[in-house]
């Protein structure tokens, strides 16, 4: 899907963190979500509308808390997350009915008669390895709209024709360099 032909009213920016391995390795792992990060874009006034971080508790199939040390170093250090916040917050299912409560809140929920939105995520990762298998484990039942997602990755590369690019700083860096070059 190009974001030109694209038909949505908003954007929903969405990005995971997980208690392990971070970057390229996001989900190789298979640990939980500590950390989900959204924004909202309105498309037609090129506006942030909203921007959420929740911290997410892991707990096992289920549902009963983990009670042994919950991030990696490599979580500790490249997400900046301290293991407190992660034990005193919500787990997943409650996080992802938060999510859901906001769309319908800010009136972008497909099923309540909402404006498109469209689903953004930096590489497939976040959705494919990492929310979809948790969410199966735990038998937590995803809204479709979960299912449909645009890869800003995958776009980034076919547009600028650079196989080189693995984060949202590879891109910016990119971007940044070509309008140096046009200069």
């Amino acid at each position: 899907m190009h974001i030109n032909s694209m038909s949505a009213s908003h954007i929903v920016l969405l990005h995971l963190t997980t208690a392990g391995k971070q970057g390229e390795e996001l989900g190789s792992d298979e640990q939980q979500v500590v950390l989900f990060v959204y924004v909202l874009i309105d498309v037609a006034n090129n506006k942030v509308v909203a921007l959420h971080h929740h911290y997410v508790k892991p707990s096992n199939p289920e549902g009963e808390e983990i009670i042994e040390s919950l991030l990696t170093e490599e979580c500790r250090t490249e997400a900046n997350l301290q293991e407190d916040l992660i034990k005193n917050a919500q787990p997943l299912e409650h996080i992802l009915d938060e999510f859901d409560r906001f769309l319908r809140n800010k009136g972008i929920h497909p099923d309540h008669g909402g404006n498109t939105f469209c689903l953004c995520t930096d590489g497939p990762l976040h959705l494919r390895l990492v929310l979809h298998p948790e969410t199966s484990t735990k038998n937590i039942n995803l809204p479709q709209y979960f299912f449909k997602y645009y890869d800003l990755r995958k776009e980034f590369k076919t547009v600028f024709k650079n196989d080189n690019v693995n984060s949202i700083k590879d891109m910016l860096e990119r971007i940044l360099f070509n309008s140096n070059l046009m200069k």
